[in-house]
């Protein structure tokens, strides 16, 4: 459609709003019209029918009266005939009254000349008589002088209260028409009145007859018609008229009213008007398009074809086209200068458009990807220089030949014939994509995807198609190389054992590899409730998976079912499945059969609950037996002590020195192993506490000082001031046995005790000038029954480091050592250091810091209940000076203090008296006696940190046996 004809519709479309609105006020105008003539004629009919009304009601009083006077009663017919004379002569001629009797004859009349006369056919008078009531009648002629009349019937009652016959009274039509003639009603109104057999009664206009003729054709619908109303109705000339109507049952005692209006006359000036108002719309149509006619070709198709020109100018090739119009004011001057500008923008996008093609083609040539650019048939149009590279071809040798006929693919039958389906295909609009092995030059195989695109036009033609190939050799090989893995994966799947499946988030098997006792089909897609036996054993394997499938975390935990009633142990690792946005969708788990183990760790429990007993026994036995083990020894030492003060110079002394070598070895395995067993058993708990290491090392130099000078060596002492924390018999204890070690196996030089801070620590050190230990038996030293010195010269079970390390371990202390063979070693004990002095235990003042006092009638007062130990120790202290009160419970020593009389220098005691009672209470109640200044001292076989911690509590020094000699005199001596 041309910018004119637009032009015209937009007019049209303009104009459209304005002749309906026309339309619309004829459409309105005419209907109100047509409502006023249908009310017109109803208001003129129900003013006839009022008329008639009063007119017909005059008549019936008329007949009631008549019908109800004596006279007709009494059958007095000459004094009736006299009255209705007189009646007519004052109605002038226009009704006349008669009585009949019930045959029809007349009894007496207003015409004299009807009296005696017979109107037995008349319908009036039988529909009057059978109805009983005043009734309208239908057009008659009168028998008298053949003038239409109109009747109307009358019964009336005779003396005997019965039908006596009826009062006839007729109406002069003529007269009714001249009333109605004088209504004065305009010409395009008639008024019809008709009886109830359809016979014209009055016609007003006059038509030349007064009446009797049939109701017109058109009319007859109306007289039977159900309700008054209003209808169009077409007369037998062609006139369309609107005819009000009272059909007979509601007319006006029995008649039909119509009034007639000429609906073409009535509707005159309305159509008048009608159709100049389309007239005038016409005229301002045509001139209104007449006017864009010619504005449409001087302001738009004069810049169109400007326009037009131009853009013919750019489909041509000129680019330097424009439209240059001059109107700049106008939406066309603007669309002008928007194409002109657009021109300039189109021009200079493409100059840059070609750049970018040029940039485009190097950036083709440039990628590894082996592009074409191909004419629907297969003709190469354009192709990248990695295509050509690879093929080893020229431009010319490709552009403009078939694909499928270039030399690397025709060498090749089946992939030739498959590339040409390919391109056909894609020519009909489907894309293909294959793999196929390309033979390049020298003789290489290589596998590319070949993809072919279609590129369509605007209307979905075919016009290039792109072909595109990537060289996936290595990819294929790298497939290749993980289905092998994928294969040889699956084969190790299935002989390791384990059972992996993976679950959807419902908790339904979607995959299983290596299922137990069921085939994979009768697990997928099932749940865990549908397949184990036991519902406990469901529960806890679902609430497992399901929170993992919840939290996102992954669970571990063995798991026991029963399935066909066979029971199982399975370790269980559930990892979460998640999709590409990292949701939950699912689990994977892995299943290994633990039964077998979990069978293997109920005997080793077992088995280990029995060696547990039976260790329990052991160590019960040798706690039990520590002390009677330690009692017999330490009499020996006691005995041995005395006999040696006694045989001073004498020649069988060196065979007592063998004796008490072979003592402390005795007390040494004796320790050793009590202390191995107290271990095994658990029995030993560490309780750290503050405590000053200068208080340690001085007891401990005390001790062992006269052993180290009987063997020939020094044993130094280096002090640190520092405060640590540990447990101290437990500490006591480890530095015992490197002390000892270090005694054992040095021969000639000095031994040295001390420590030195290390920051947060201190690192308590015993080096010494002995054998050393070889490099490659510093891991095996602190093993049980492990010795260095191969040839056992020194005697043990090398359990001495063995215990340091226990006990080490339990304090969470660091033990380390350094050695040379034959030079000495260093061992370690790394103490964490405390951050501030507390009040610590004394543990004793060492004896070197003060000299021994002079035996000489100094009391001792000693208390055991061994009869031989305290024989024992009463000789040895006598041997040494002392004045010995022997007691074996602390009753009988109260009693021997009270004869005796003296203060005690010093109180010693077993742990373990008679009766359940022990040492500390012996002791406490002797301090109440003689003092609490008078020290004591508890000598006890039981080892156990309790025993020193209530000696400490109550202030005594702790002494175990076996104690030897010198460290027992060590202690008297110091007191």
């Amino acid at each position: 459609m041309s910018l004119l004809a637009r032009l015209f519709v937009l007019v049209l479309i303009a104009v459209l709003p304005a002749i309906g609105i026309q339309a619309y006020s004829v459409v309105r105008l005419r209907a109100e019209r047509a409502q006023e003539v249908s009310a017109e004629a109803v208001r003129l009919m129900q003013l006839v029918e009022g008329e008639q009304e009063r007119l017909f009601e005059g008549v019936r009083q008329l007949a009631i009266a008549v019908a109800e006077a004596s006279f007709v009663r009494t059958d007095e017919y000459l004094r009736c005939e006299q009255y209705l004379i007189r009646l007519s002569r004052r109605a002038l001629d226009r009704q006349t009254v008669s009585v009949t009797d019930t045959a029809g004859k007349v009894l007496c009349s207003g015409a004299p000349e009807m009296t005696g006369r017979s109107l037995a056919g008349l319908p009036v008078l039988k529909r009057a008589m059978d109805e009983g009531r005043f009734t309208p009648g239908e057009w008659m002629e009168w028998p008298l002088d053949g003038e239409p009349v109109l009747s109307f019937g009358m019964p009336y009652v005779d003396g005997n209260g019965e039908i006596g016959g009826a009062v006839l009274v007729t109406l002069d039509l003529r007269w009714l028409a001249d009333s109605l003639a004088g209504r004065r009603l305009s010409g395009d109104v008639r008024l019809t009145l008709a009886d109830r057999n359809g016979t014209v009664l009055v016609q007003a206009p006059d038509t030349g007859r007064l009446g009797g003729s049939p109701l017109p054709e058109a009319l007859r619908p109306l007289l039977r018609a159900n309700d008054p109303g209003v209808a169009e109705v077409a007369d037998a000339d062609g006139t369309t008229r609107v005819v009000a109507h009272s059909p007979v049952r509601d007319g006006v005692h029995d008649l039909f009213v119509a009034v007639a209006i000429d609906r073409d006359a009535a509707m005159a000036r309305i159509d008048r008007t009608t159709v100049e108002g389309v007239v005038m719309t016409v005229v301002g149509l045509v001139i209104a398009m007449l006017a864009a006619w010619g504005g449409g070709t001087l302001f738009v198709r004069r810049p169109v074809a400007a326009l037009m020109r131009a853009v013919q100018g750019w489909r041509d090739g000129h680019s330097a086209g424009r439209a240059d119009l001059r109107d700049g004011g106008s939406e066309l001057g603007q669309l002008g200068r928007a194409f002109d500008d657009m021109a300039e923008a189109l021009e200079a996008r493409e100059t840059a458009l070609r750049g970018n093609e040029r940039h485009l083609r190097a950036v083709l040539d440039g990628l590894p990807v082996f592009i074409a650019v191909l004419k629907p048939d297969g003709a190469v149009l354009h192709v990248n220089r990695a295509a050509l590279s690879a093929g080893g071809l020229t431009a010319d040798e490709v552009v403009g030949r078939p694909l499928d006929r270039i030399r690397c693919w025709a060498e090749d039958r089946p992939v030739q014939v498959r590339l040409r389906a390919a391109i056909d295909a894609a020519a009909a609009g489907m894309p293909s994509r294959f793999d196929s092995a390309v033979r390049l030059p020298g003789g290489r195989t290589v596998t590319v995807d070949i993809t072919l695109t279609p590129m369509r036009s605007a209307d979905g033609r075919v016009e290039h198609l792109i072909a595109s190939g990537i060289d996936i050799t290595e990819r294929k090989r790298t497939e290749a190389a993980l289905r092998t893995t994928e294969e040889r994966f699956r084969t190790a799947l299935t002989n390791s054992g384990a059972v992996v499946f993976s679950m959807d988030r419902d908790l339904r098997y979607t995959w299983i590899a290596n299922p137990v006792l069921l085939e994979p089909e009768r697990i997928i897609g099932r749940t865990d409730d549908t397949i184990f036996d036991r519902p406990e054993d469901t529960a806890a394997l679902t609430a497992i998976k399901r929170r993992v499938v919840e939290t996102g975390e992954p669970a571990r935990k063995e798991v026991r079912i029963c399935l066909h009633g066979r029971d199982m142990v399975f370790d269980l690792v559930v990892d979460p499945t998640r999709d590409a946005s990292g949701a939950v969708v699912g689990v994977t788990c892995s299943a290994f059969d633990v039964t077998e183990r979990h069978r293997d760790a109920e005997a080793l429990r077992q088995a280990r609950v029995a060696a547990e007993q039976a260790n329990e026994a052991k160590s019960k036995f040798l706690a039990a037996a520590s002390h009677d083990l330690r009692q017999p020894v330490q009499s020996l030492f006691l005995f041995a002590a005395a006999l040696g003060e006694r045989l001073k110079g004498h020649p069988t002394l060196p065979l007592l020195d063998n004796m008490r070598q072979s003592l402390d070895t005795l007390k040494t395995l004796l320790d050793s192993l009590l202390d191995m067993a107290r271990l095994e058993s658990g029995r030993i708990s560490a309780v750290p506490v503050r405590l000053r290491l200068d208080d340690v090392i001085g007891k401990l130099a005390a001790e062992y000082g006269p052993r180290a000078r009987q063997k020939g060596l020094e044993l130094r002492v280096v002090r640190s001031g520092a405060w640590v924390t540990s447990d101290p018999a437990l500490l006591d204890r480890i530095l015992r046995n490197l002390i000892e070690n270090a005694l054992k196996y040095t021969r000639s030089g000095r031994v040295l005790l001390g420590a030195r801070r290390a920051g947060g620590t201190v690192r308590l050190e015993v080096w010494d000038t002995g054998i050393g230990i070889p490099a490659d038996k510093i891991d095996a030293i602190f093993e049980e029954f492990t010795q260095v010195n191969d040839t056992r010269t020194e005697r043990g079970l090398g359990l001495g480091l063995a215990i340091v390390q226990r006990l080490a371990r339990l304090l969470e202390h660091r033990v380390t050592v350094r050695s040379v063979a034959g030079r000495g070693s260093v061992f370690a004990v790394e103490l964490p250091r405390a951050g501030a002095p507390a009040p610590t235990v004394d543990l004793g003042r060492p004896a070197n810091d003060a000299p021994v006092q002079d035996p000489a009638k100094d009391v001792v007062l000693v208390i055991d209940d061994e009869a031989i130990i305290l024989l024992g120790l009463k000789a040895m202290l006598e041997g040494w000076g002392y004045d010995v009160l022997a007691a074996r419970s602390g009753d009988q020593a109260l009693s021997l203090l009270e004869k005796d009389g003296r203060r005690p220098r010093l109180l010693l005691s077993d742990y373990q008296l008679q009766h359940g009672r022990t040492g500390p209470e012996a002791l406490s109640a002797i301090q109440e006696r003689v003092g609490h200044d008078v020290p004591g001292v508890i000598l006890t076989g039981d080892a156990s940190p309790e025993r020193l911690a209530e000696a400490e509590r109550n202030g005594y020094r702790l002494l175990h046996k076996p104690v030897l000699p010198s460290e027992l005199r060590q202690v008297v001596g110091g007191a």
